[in-house]
């Protein structure tokens, strides 16, 4: 299969490089001889020229010309490349803003995608993000408590030695740094907080193809153990991502119609106590004097309505900050799978009630 005309160009730029010993800021020829000699248009040479300088081999002077830039004398753009299941909306700001703030410090410069929780989209950056070259990568995983996606990829990550980090979850079948909450714990202590209140009948519901679900409701499950339910008889509700946009509310609406209904509600994340808290309200119930509900991440979500949520608290900046450190210590230090793990407490607002029995 023939060379595209643009690498055809490069290839000749380079053995001229190679063939003439050149140095450091000797004049290679001018865009209008190359165009002569292969009898190509201006705009294919310039393609080829603008793929060379990218690569730091040429730099260019308009009026002057372009010169042959030897690699040892070129300082080369240092980046960190991060990847999150989402990045405009949410916590994902904040966090981002912790990996910012460590990244700069460094005089790296960071490269921002985001999959939408697609495996499909995460193949697509990870291919990039090779392609392209980069120091590091921070990455949160897309449905990490399914099978591991895109392993392939990350072996390849591996055997040319570019470190990375996973953010909020991980892939546990590749056993690797990471920086998260403890889900579990957190599960744990926001249904234990709403056992304490005298809560039984206690509902939750939880994502079931991120690991963080998992956890929270691993933790939701243990707490109602410790305290004398069964957990087998308490109604959860699960969700997959396409679902987050209608599941909440629904179950919410489905659970109030219910003889027995529950009297509070541990929710996933703010986002989904949203939803819940508008079932409830649109049921003509009040929150928390009907049903308390206990939700987790302590966003800005937490307190944008008239009800303040009690809420378990994602570090979010903190969080970012320490997935950056890791990733300088195994770039900078050469440190093995380091590890933060982040034990989140519970932020005691207006949502809950303690239940007074009779």
């Amino acid at each position: 299969m023939k060379k595209a005309k643009y690498k055809q160009v490069m290839d000749f730029y380079k053995e001229y490089i190679n063939k003439n010993e050149l140095n450091d800021g000797e004049l290679l020829p001018s865009e209008s001889q190359m165009a002569e000699k292969f009898d190509f248009s201006r705009d294919t040479i310039r393609r080829a020229l603008d793929q060379l300088e990218k690569q730091g081999v040429v730099s260019r002077e308009r009026g002057k010309g372009t010169f042959y830039k030897n690699p040892e004398n070129f300082v080369k753009e240092k980046r960190i490349a991060v990847i999150t299941t989402y990045l405009s909306n949410y916590i994902f700001p904040n966090i981002i803003s912790g990996i910012e703030e460590v990244v700069s410090s460094k005089h790296y410069t960071l490269n921002l995608a985001n999959t939408d929780n697609d495996p499909n989209k995460e193949r697509k950056h990870l291919k990039k993000i090779m392609d392209n070259g980069v120091d590091g990568l921070i990455i949160e995983p897309t449905k990490s408590a399914v099978d591991t996606h895109n392993m392939d990829l990350y072996q390849e990550l591996k055997e040319k030695n570019i470190p990375f980090v996973m953010l909020n979850a991980y892939y546990r079948e590749l056993d690797p740094s990471y920086a998260i909450v403890n889900d579990y714990k957190g599960g744990y202590k926001a249904t234990q907080y709403l056992m304490q209140l005298g809560h039984r009948n206690i509902a939750g519901v939880f994502k079931e193809d991120d690991l963080q679900g998992v956890f929270r409701l691993k933790g939701f499950k243990k707490a109602l153990s410790d305290y004398g339910v069964d957990p087998e008889s308490a109604e959860v509700g699960t969700y997959i991502t396409s679902q987050i946009s209608s599941y909440p509310y629904h179950w919410m609406d489905k659970m109030l119609s219910h003889k027995n209904r529950p009297t509070a509600v541990v929710c996933y994340n703010d986002q989904i106590a949203v939803d819940v808290v508008k079932a409830i309200i649109d049921n003509g119930l009040k929150v928390p004097d009907d049903i308390s509900v206990v939700s987790y991440d302590d966003s800005i979500l937490a307190t944008a309505t008239n009800v303040r949520l009690t809420s378990v608290r994602h570090p979010k900046e903190e969080l970012g900050r320490h997935a950056a450190r890791l990733l300088f210590n195994m770039l900078e230090i050469g440190v093995e799978k380091p590890r933060f793990l982040y034990n989140p407490e519970l932020v005691v607002r207006d949502s809950c009630k303690e239940l007074r029995r009779r």
